[in-house]
Formats: structure tokens, sequence, C-alpha cells
């Protein structure tokens, strides 16, 4: 890790709860939390918009955010998410294994509504692609334009917080 976690007294106040909380429901500590509450007000806006993102009436079903989730940790190189996404990702579909992510244009287990979401999150993620007329509509076949802004929302945030463990090298499998 780049930037060393604090003592638990030098977290601010409120702080302090919340990473407990987090340890406790992961029962392990999360680096990224550690190193995100030695600045208070943005873990305080990075935690507002996780939980506004992952709200239980959210329109994406679990199972395609954590679809998302996993396949952006994959092109990011973020071992911590993909190990800790794709323990999701089992829970909620036993016939998937994350590994047949790696190459999902070519494995028959993805369904249309699947390859529409991941060719999109391909194309957000991948410097190398853009976005085209094309994958949104695909999209609207399955989703209205509302839903769609909540999609491309999921998918940049996971953008962000695999770079932001990647540029900390929280990302190795071992937490």
């Amino acid at each position: 890790m780049r930037i060393p976690k604090l003592q638990s007294s030098q977290y601010s106040w409120f702080i302090r709860p919340i990473l407990w909380l987090l340890a406790r429901k992961q029962n392990k500590t999360l680096k990224p939390a550690q190193i995100l509450g030695r600045k208070p007000r943005l873990f305080a806006a990075i935690f507002l918009l996780y939980k506004t993102i992952n709200r239980k009436s959210s329109p994406i079903q679990p199972y395609i955010h954590a679809l998302m989730s996993v396949r952006i940790a994959q092109l990011n190189q973020c071992q911590f998410t993909i190990e800790h996404d794709s323990k999701v990702l089992r829970r909620l579909k036993e016939r998937l294994n994350k590994d047949k992510l790696l190459d999902w244009q070519h494995c028959s287990d993805f369904k249309p509504q699947e390859c529409a979401v991941l060719a999109y999150t391909d194309a957000i993620t991948n410097t190398s692609l853009h976005v085209t007329d094309r994958h949104i509509d695909q999209l609207r076949c399955y989703y209205n334009d509302d839903e769609i802004v909540e999609l491309t929302t999921i998918i940049a945030f996971q953008n962000m917080t695999t770079k932001f463990n990647a540029a900390f090298d929280v990302c190795k499998k071992t937490v």
C-alpha cells in the first residue's frame, strides 16, 4: 500500500464508526476505506455516492451491477475488487464464474441483455474503445433512458474506485 493507514484514533470522529462497521460487515478492514478515511469530506461524499448507487431500490439488478463491477475490475486489473465482487456475483448467479467474463464475447453463457451491458461497460472502461449509438440502442432493448444513466453512473463509479485502488496499490488479492 503506497499510503499508510492511520492509527484508529487518528481518524475523524465520524469516520471511525464507519470503518468499524465496514470491517465488521466484511470480516476484514477494507484498505481503500482506510486510505480514503484520511480525508473525511471526500470519504463522506464517496460513501454517500456508494450508498446511493447500491441502494435496494435501484432499477439495476444486483446481478447486473456485480457483473459490471467484476468486468471493470478485470479491465483495470484490480484483484481486490475482482475477488470482493466475484463473491457477490457467485452468490447471485451460481452458473457464472468470473473467468468467463475474461472472454465474454465468445462465451455462450451470457444472455443478450448481459452482452449489451458488458459491451457498454467495455466501451466506457477500455480507453481504446468508445461508446457508440449502437451500444445505447442495444441497451434500450432492456433499459429506459433513466436506467441507462444509472448504469453509466455505476460504471463510472466502479472505474473510479478500481483506479483509486490501483493508484495506492491495494489491488492485490490479500487485504
